[in-house]
C-alpha cells in the first residue's frame, strides 16, 4: 500500500493535477475569503466560507479521481498491479490515501486563512476546526465516489464526466427533497428502479444471473416487508430517501461547531461502501 501511495503522490506532482487542484482551490477560497471576511468584516469563517466552497467539489473531484484507475486500465498497467504481491484492497487504499492527502492540504489552506483573519478579529477556532473536519469528511466521501467511478471505466474523460454529474447531483439533493412528489406510489417506483439497478450491478460483477435474481428477490422482500409492517414510511418517502442520502445536509452541523457522532459514522460508512465497491470491481478484473 505504501508503494502505491508514494507512486500516486509522485504522479500527482509530476503532472499538473496537484498544482491545478491546489491553485483552483486557493483561487476560489481566496475570492470568498477576501470578499466575505476581509471586505465585509465577517469573522465567522466556518459559517461563511465552508458552505460556499463546497461547490468546488464539482470540479476538483473529477480532476483528482479521473485518472486513478481509468488510466491504469487504459495503459494496461493495472495488470502489473493485479499480478503483484499487493492485495487489491492495498492498491485501492494507497490510491485513496493519496487523494486524501491532497484534500488535507486543501483544508490546511483554509486554516491558514482563518489564522490571517484572527489577526483582525475574534475567530471561533472551535467552529473552524469542526468545519474543517466536516469539509474533509464531505470531500473524502465524494472522492470515494470518484474513485469507484474511475475503477469501472478505462476512459479518463468518461470517469471525469460521470464524476462531475454525480457530484453535481449530490450538491443539488438538498434542494430536490422539497420538490419531489410526496405520494407513496412514487416511492415504490423509485425503490423498484433501485432494486433493478442493484440486480444488474451484481449480475455485471459476477456474470451470474442467480446473483442478480437473488439481489432482486432480497430487495423486493425488504421493500414489501417494510410496506406491510410500516406503510407510513413510504408517505413522502422520496424526500426521506433524498435527505438520508444527502451528504451535504450533514455537513451543516459541522459549520455550526457541532461535532455530530452520527454524521461522522455516516460519512465513514459512506466511504467504506464505495471503497468496498472499488475493491470488488478490481477483484473481478483480476479474476477475469
Amino acid at each position: 500500500m505504501k508503494a502505491v501511495y508514494l507512486k500516486e503522490m509522485r504522479s500527482y506532482f509530476h503532472s499538473v493535477s496537484a498544482y491545478l487542484f491546489l491553485a483552483l482551490f486557493l483561487a476560489v477560497t481566496g475570492v470568498y475569503f477576501s470578499v466575505i471576511c476581509m471586505s465585509y468584516g465577517y469573522t465567522d469563517y466556518a459559517a461563511n466560507i465552508y458552505p460556499n466552497i463546497t461547490i468546488i467539489f464539482i470540479v476538483i473531484v473529477p480532476i483528482l479521481t479521473m485518472r486513478l484507475m481509468a488510466e491504469e486500465r487504459r495503459q494496461k498497467t493495472d495488470q502489473l498491479l493485479l499480478t503483484s504481491p499487493i492485495r487489491v484492497s492495498g492498491i485501492i487504499l494507497g490510491k485513496y490515501l493519496a487523494v486524501l492527502t491532497l484534500m488535507a492540504a486543501a483544508v490546511l489552506i483554509t486554516f491558514c486563512q482563518a489564522a490571517v483573519l484572527s489577526m483582525y478579529g475574534d475567530v471561533s477556532w472551535k467552529t473552524v476546526l469542526t468545519g474543517g473536519i466536516g469539509y474533509f469528511l464531505l470531500g473524502a466521501s465524494l472522492l470515494a465516489i470518484g474513485l469507484f467511478i474511475s475503477s469501472i471505466t478505462d476512459s479518463q474523460m468518461i470517469a471525469a464526466g460521470v464524476s462531475f454529474g454525480v457530484v453535481l447531483i449530490c450538491m443539488l439533493l438538498p434542494n430536490l427533497s422539497s420538490i419531489v412528489p410526496d405520494r407513496a406510489r412514487y416511492t415504490y417506483v423509485v425503490c423498484g428502479i433501485v432494486i433493478v439497478l442493484l440486480a444488474w450491478f451484481f449480475f455485471e460483477q459476477t456474470k451470474s444471473w442467480k446473483a442478480g435474481l437473488l439481489t432482486a428477490v432480497i430487495g423486493a422482500a425488504i421493500v414489501g416487508g417494510a410496506a406491510f409492517l410500516k406503510p407510513e414510511l413510504f408517505d413522502n418517502g422520496l424526500s426521506k430517501i433524498i435527505d438520508w442520502f444527502s451528504v451535504v445536509d450533514r455537513f451543516n452541523d459541522f459549520c455550526s461547531g457541532i461535532l455530530n457522532t452520527s454524521s461522522i459514522v455516516y460519512y465513514l460508512s459512506f466511504i467504506a461502501v464505495f471503497l468496498f465497491l472499488s475493491v470488488q470491481t478490481m477483484e473481478k478484473r483480476r479474476w477475469n
